[in-house]
């Protein structure tokens, strides 16, 4: 009988200490993509809400300086297109002089999918800045 074991010989013993672990071995891998492809989701919709919050701030910036130009009140042309878009307006300043003016504008967006992880973002805050070229 050379080359074959019998049951119970030290072989045998050690595969069946091993079933399975390939089961807890899959399960721990699907446990690790699922929290991958969160983190990615998380990630792009942060990333898009930074984007649009400066897209955002860009609209009311430019909303703010035309409405200085003819004379109305800047801040508030920023804060109306600001809510127009589902964001508000943090900070609001008019440097102005007799023929130049700047109009910053400083806006918050909320951020989605909203997580409560310690220390994650839930809003994106993004200034511009607007006036006459010369």
């Amino acid at each position: 009988m050379t080359g074959r074991r019998r049951p119970g010989q030290r072989g045998d013993r050690g595969r069946r200490d091993e079933r399975g672990s390939g089961s807890i071995l899959v399960g721990g891998l699907g446990v690790l993509v699922v929290a991958a492809v969160w983190m990615g989701v998380c990630l792009l919709g942060w990333l898009g809400g930074a984007r649009r919050a400066s897209e955002v701030a860009d609209l009311s910036a430019l909303a703010g300086a035309r409405a200085q130009m003819v004379s109305d009140d800047a801040c508030t042309a920023a804060r109306r297109t600001a809510v127009a878009n589902d964001a508000a307006v943090v900070s609001c300043a008019v440097d102005a002089t007799a023929v130049d003016f700047v109009v910053e504008v400083g806006v918050a967006v909320k951020l989605m999918p909203r997580v409560s992880l310690p220390g994650a973002p839930d809003r994106a805050i993004r200034t511009a800045r607007a006036g006459p070229t010369r």
